[in-house]
Parts: C-alpha cells; structure tokens; sequence
C-alpha cells in the first residue's frame, strides 16, 4: 500500500472524492503530512506498536553514557522507553555458549539521583539510567556500574513504531488490520481539513478498527502486569544504590 493509495481512500470515505476522481497535487501532499503527523503520534502508545526489537551494544571498558538515536553511538531508532535489558557476560564466546543476564529495567529520575556513588565501577552494569533527553534526535543512556571490562554487552528490547510514509508512492507492508485502521484514523484527521461531515458509520468503524490493532497489540506482560509488584522486586534487586550488591 502506497500513501496515495490511503490518502485516496480517505478522501473517498469522507465524501470529498467520487468514484474516479483524484485529489491535487497540493490536496495530497497536505494529506501526507496529516497521515505522516498520525503515525508520529502513534508511536507514543504502545498499543499502537506490533513488535519489540531486541538489539545488542557494545560497551566500553570505564564508559557510561552512550547516545542512543539514529546516528547515536547506539544506532536505533530512538525508543519512547524501554522494555526491558539484559547483559551478556562476555561477548567473544561463541554464539551458542553467550551468557544473557537479564538486569534491572531503566531507573526512573528519582532512583538515579538516588546513586550516591555514579562512577563506581565492576565487571558488568546491574543497571541503567535513560535520560530522554532531545539533542538532534539523540537520548543518553548511562549504565551502572561502569563496566572496566571490554567484552561486555548491553542488550536492549524497544518498541519499534511505525515510520512515516516517506513519500505518496513508495509501497509498504502493515500487519494484519492496519491499512483498515490507517484509512478510517486518518479520515477522522483530513475530515476536517476538507470541511467534510463524517458520517456516525465512519467513525464508528474508525474506532471498532483502531481497538482491534490495539487488542492485537497486548501481550502477557501487559495483561499480568502489577506495577507495585514490579518496584517491590526493584528494590530488592537493587538494595541501597549507593553500592554494588
């Protein structure tokens, strides 16, 4: 499915074009960047996003912030947050002797500042601090402790959203039911752009078809989830954070 092909369907769906009809050059690219704002938005939910990657980093030996973005020293998409993280022990074993630890997830702003002793160093991180700050496009990630060894990996799982159409003709593949959900949510977003009147149908079937991506999305994590249960074993992983435990 092309941009061109989901803008015309929207534009059908809301009225604005009849059948054979095709919109102007201007009407289309002004929709690209309405169908383009939508995804953007999307990946700030996590129901809207079908997989998580899992991506493995080098660390160095006496480092503990690393940018993480494209173009970042880790060389991702920049992810909103973080699911979870693991360390392998040692990097240069064969591939199916790597040890992976799983390790605390990111510490919240709090339990950062809470470190008394950031520079303390050890043979692996037992945790990390995301700072999701903005600097052209970069994040910080700074683990700890700081490893003083150079065989060390840092393994992150991210959400990876969709992108944005790069252009009207460029074709691309969705998982099931999201050109459905694609074409009804952006129509719901060019309706009144083009002073069209959705009807009830349409926007019901822009909800009914934007909840089943999003029902398809929950996966066990999120349905046995216990947010104070998750801290509880935080805590206990981590004892006073002033030291390596």
């Amino acid at each position: 499915m092309t941009a061109n092909d989901l803008i015309t369907r929207a534009l059908h769906t809301i009225g604005v074009l009849a059948s054979g009809e095709t919109a102007t050059g201007n009407e289309m690219n002004d929709s690209l960047v309405i169908l383009n704002n939508m995804i953007d938005s999307w990946a700030t939910e996590r129901l809207t996003i079908y997989t998580v990657a899992r991506t493995e980093f080098n660390l160095s030996s006496g480092t503990q912030d690393y940018t993480i973005g494209a173009g970042g020293t880790f060389n991702i998409v920049r992810p909103l947050w973080i699911v979870a993280a693991s360390i392998i022990t040692d990097s240069t074993a064969a591939a199916d002797q790597k040890i992976e630890l799983p390790i605390e997830q990111a510490m919240t702003t709090r339990e950062w500042q809470q470190v008394t002793l950031k520079g303390l160093q050890s043979t692996y991180p037992l945790g990390f601090y995301y700072d999701h700050n903005w600097t052209a496009g970069l994040a910080t990630i700074s683990v700890w402790p700081i490893p003083n060894v150079a065989n060390v990996q840092l393994v992150l799982y991210t959400p990876t959203a969709l992108t944005g159409f790069a252009d009207l003709t460029t074709a691309y593949t969705f998982p099931p039911g999201y050109e459905e959900a694609m074409r009804y949510q952006v129509a719901l977003r060019l309706a009144p752009e083009f002073g069209a009147n959705l009807s009830p149908d349409v926007r019901l079937l822009a909800s009914d078809t934007f909840a089943n991506i999003k029902r398809a999305n929950i996966n066990d994590d999120q349905l046995g989830m216990d947010a104070g249960h998750g801290r509880a074993e935080r805590s206990m992983f981590c004892g006073d954070r002033g030291h390596a435990v």
